[in-house]
């Protein structure tokens, strides 16, 4: 065991960690501990070391100094590190190197700073020798896009990082440096089809990594069969005077985990169902009526795992109902109540297309202003009193149909 040499005097060290604990009443400190991992005195210590010590019966804390020279703090400078008997170092500690530590303990009584300062020394650790990549070898071809990469064991090694990069040695870069644990082989995200790749397995240890790994490369074969596509059977494809509030049904494909569904009132729109995941079911039941009068599309997109069925056709069908502009030409979009004899009051009538059994308007805050029948007007007031100029609500019960919903303005 080394302790403090001629010349040093451990007191005059633990002087200067008396940061916070100013005054010392002798035999009321604490009595020194021991450290007892690393042991005193040990050669060969892992770089990667913890610290350990004894428990001193009446110690509230301990400051911890370390460094590589006797009095050194150059790795733990001055560390209050409160009433516990372990360490674990932030970094690892130099190779090939004594180090030096000293534990104080206090309690309210002080430091004690008799205590003596102890080493040990830090094995020699030569980074590992690159490996060997065996599957796939470098320019094989056809290989699955599902393949693990498998190595051969570097035995100074405590680990390896995967980097993988896509059609060029600095190409893209799929994985930079993953840390695959300390096997010999290891799955990357599936590879795409008909592809060339370059890997690099880098070896680690507590010296460092291996130097100048070079790649592999290799370019893989066709994927497996892609999932087949699907038709729509209800509503079909192209029907008319569909109910707004029908659901969908479509044909099983053999083999997938489920569907994306996709629809809109455009080709390839998603303004209705955004590309959800219905899991493997063959139905659907949507959470709002369809709008009138409208074309809506429909893509369903069977996959497994993560490939998805490719080039699959777009089914539509035509909702019940007049078209959206007809129901914008019914419903007036303002109007002006300052008694001109233009515009003085609202009103939504019914149509040959449309039926109309009430009418509600509300304030921007969901307050109901008024109740109106069909072709009754109304002319700005709640209460009696004029309402100020603002966009207003309106939600117009159908009896052949979903009801209609939007705003106005009320201009004066």
């Amino acid at each position: 065991m080394k302790i403090s040499g001629k010349g040093y005097h451990p007191l005059l060290w633990a002087s200067t960690v008396c940061l916070f604990f100013c005054h010392i009443a002798i035999g009321q400190v604490p009595t020194c501990t021991q450290l007892t991992f690393p042991a005193p005195g040990e050669m060969d210590v892992s770089v990667f070391t913890d610290l350990e010590w004894d428990a001193s019966p009446t110690a509230t804390g301990y400051v911890i100094l370390a460094g590589t020279s006797l009095g050194g703090r150059d790795i733990i400078d001055n560390l209050n590190v409160g009433n516990v008997t372990a360490y674990g170092l932030d970094n690892n500690l130099p190779p090939f190197q004594d180090i030096y530590v000293a534990i104080i303990p206090y309690n309210d009584q002080g430091l004690n700073g008799s205590c003596a300062t102890v080493s040990f020394t830090t094995r020699q650790v030569d980074p590992p020798l690159c490996t060997e990549i065996i599957n796939p070898t470098d320019g094989d071809v056809l290989v699955s896009v599902t393949a693990n990469i498998t190595w051969i064991r570097e035995f100074t090694a405590s680990g390896y990082r995967m980097t993988v990069y896509e059609r060029d040695p600095n190409g893209i870069l799929i994985w930079d440096e993953v840390d695959v644990g300390n096997g010999t082989n290891a799955k990357p995200p599936d590879f795409k089809p008909r592809t060339q790749y370059f890997v690099t397995i880098i070896p680690y240890n507590e010296g460092g990594a291996a130097m100048g790994c070079q790649p592999i490369s290799f370019t893989t074969g066709d994927g497996p069969p892609l999932p087949d596509c699907t038709q729509l059977t209800v509503p079909t494809n192209g029907s008319n005077t569909v109910a707004t509030d029908t659901g969908l049904e479509w044909g099983a494909v053999n083999g997938v985990d489920g569907y994306t569904l996709s629809v809109g009132t455009t080709p390839r729109g998603t303004d209705i169902v955004n590309a959800l995941d219905v899991g493997n079911t063959t139905s659907f039941t949507f959470s709002e009526e369809l709008p009138l009068g409208t074309t809506v599309y429909v893509l369903i997109v069977p996959y497994v795992g993560n490939l998805e069925a490719e080039t699959c056709s777009i089914d539509s069908f035509t909702t019940t109902g007049p078209d959206p502009e007809t129901v914008n030409e019914l419903i007036p979009r303002f109007f002006t109540p300052n008694n001109d004899g233009f515009n003085d009051t609202w009103s939504v009538s019914s149509s040959q297309d449309i039926s109309i059994q009430n009418i509600s308007v509300f304030n921007r805050f969901g307050k109901l202003i008024k109740q109106l029948a069909p072709d009754q007007g109304w002319d700005g007031t709640f209460n009696g009193r004029n309402l100020p100029s603002d966009s207003y609500w309106y939600s117009v019960k159908l009896t052949n149909g979903p009801s209609l919903k939007g705003y106005f303005a009320l201009k004066r």
